[in-house]
């Protein structure tokens, strides 16, 4: 009687199914981007472009009409404006901060949950602020490069380690403003991503021996020079709070959760807010320095304002959050669900095949919330602007870390002889 076949899979199957799924999503990025397989921006429509300049209708008019616009492209009724010009006449009305350049904040999206649009919300909100004139970056420090494909990059075929994050975190001296490459959407420049930024992580908590609390800063070390380059950068992280993720948060001048109302999302939130706080702590008792952040934000995301059980989430959400929970929210919308099948967001969106209300709907509802970021960003250059005019307070728990602490059982070793270069 002959026997039945169990096969057994290995690192072989394994490797050869990557490869076969690689090239499947290779195929269906093809289809999406033609026909160069790179995406292009968008234009802006008249309305669209005054609304993005804040102004009206008339007003924009009227500006184009003595001269201070440009005219636009002409294409059939209706005039177009490509981004580059929108950016130049938002230079020109003053929508960009005056001391956003050369002093870059860093604004880092997490959540220990996956599936919570920290991907869409980093490159819709570059998208945003830089339709507004400012200089953006995009630092993708997740493994699975979701940012990276979303820019029309293949984090397989586009990217080696070395012009990728991962670069950063190399043995190899690596000068990052080399690594940054422009996009298809002008003001935006992308660090990409891709598989081999996943072994970093080892490397990271092997490095904390040497470093120790130290070694949660150490992107923020390598960021200077971008701050000088770029009006914001923005920096999207993995769904969990490894030395990765923290690193970013570290570097960061305001750090930006996203949540949508749903239970399961919310008791996640909270237990990233705990495990924060061990972070934090640990970093302090392997001789780190003190993180503060200049504001934090909760963005709900994927809304879905029919839901009844959504409303209850957000009262408890606006319980727990409190001031950091931003009133206007992300939407659950098929626009967005729609142009993310086709590896774009709702910016992306030059010509809506669906009713030209829900397109407008969308974008208005989007622009809502990160002009909310826009605010808070703007109140962080005004009181790096003008120091003398603020009262800068602390929590006073922060005391706590003055005095000498206990080194925890379970912390790193805080013996660091002296400051790596780079991360082994």
């Amino acid at each position: 009687m002959d026997k039945q076949r169990h096969y057994r899979i290995g690192r072989a199957d394994i490797e050869a199914r990557a490869a076969q799924m690689e090239l499947v999503l290779n195929k269906v990025k093809e289809a999406a981007l033609r026909p160069d397989s790179r995406k292009v921006a968008p234009r802006l429509n008249l309305n669209l472009t005054a609304e993005t300049l804040g102004l009206t209708k008339s007003q924009f008019i009227h500006r184009v009409s003595d001269g201070k616009f440009v005219g636009g492209d002409r294409t059939g009724s209706r005039t177009y404006y490509t981004l580059e010009e929108v950016r130049t006449m938002a230079n020109q009305v003053g929508l960009k901060h005056p001391y956003a350049e050369g002093h870059g904040i860093v604004m880092t999206v997490a959540n220990f949950k996956g599936g919570v649009a920290k991907t869409s919300t980093t490159v819709t909100t570059a998208q945003y602020m830089a339709a507004r004139g400012y200089n953006c970056l995009v630092i993708d420090l997740d493994p699975q490069a979701s940012a990276t494909t979303l820019f029309g990059v293949s984090p397989y075929l586009d990217v080696s380690i070395e012009e990728s994050a991962a670069g950063i975190f190399g043995n190899e001296p690596v000068d990052i403003e080399r690594v940054c490459r422009p996009t298809y959407w002008p003001g935006i420049d992308l660090i990409p991503a891709n598989q081999h930024l996943y072994s970093r992580e080892f490397a990271l908590a092997a490095a904390a021996k040497d470093w120790g609390g130290e070694i949660f800063e150490y992107l923020a070390q390598q960021l200077p020079a971008l701050r000088k380059r770029y009006d914001l950068i923005l920096i999207d992280t993995q769904p969990a709070l490894g030395f990765l993720t923290s690193t970013g948060i570290f570097a960061s001048d305001h750090l930006l959760m996203t949540v949508p109302p749903s239970s399961l999302d919310f008791a996640s939130s909270v237990i990233f807010w705990s495990l924060l706080r061990d972070v934090l702590t640990q970093a302090r008792q392997a001789g780190g320095h003190p993180k503060f952040w200049e504001a934090v934000h909760v963005l709900q995301t994927r809304v879905d304002e029919q839901d009844k059980s959504t409303q209850f989430i957000r009262k408890l959400l606006a319980m727990g959050c409190e001031d950091w929970l931003l009133p206007d929210v992300i939407p659950a919308t098929r626009v967005a669900t729609n142009a993310s099948s086709d590896f774009q967001t709702v910016y992306d969106v030059e010509k809506y095949e669906g009713s030209s209300r829900s397109i407008k709907r969308a974008r208005e509802a989007f622009d809502k919330a990160y002009a909310q970021l826009h605010d808070a960003l703007r109140h962080t250059w005004d009181v790096w602007e003008k120091p003398e005019e603020w009262d800068v307070v602390y929590h006073p728990e922060a005391d706590f870390f003055d005095e000498e602490l206990p080194a925890a059982d379970d912390a790193v070793d805080v013996a660091v002889p002296e400051r790596q270069e780079r991360v082994a």
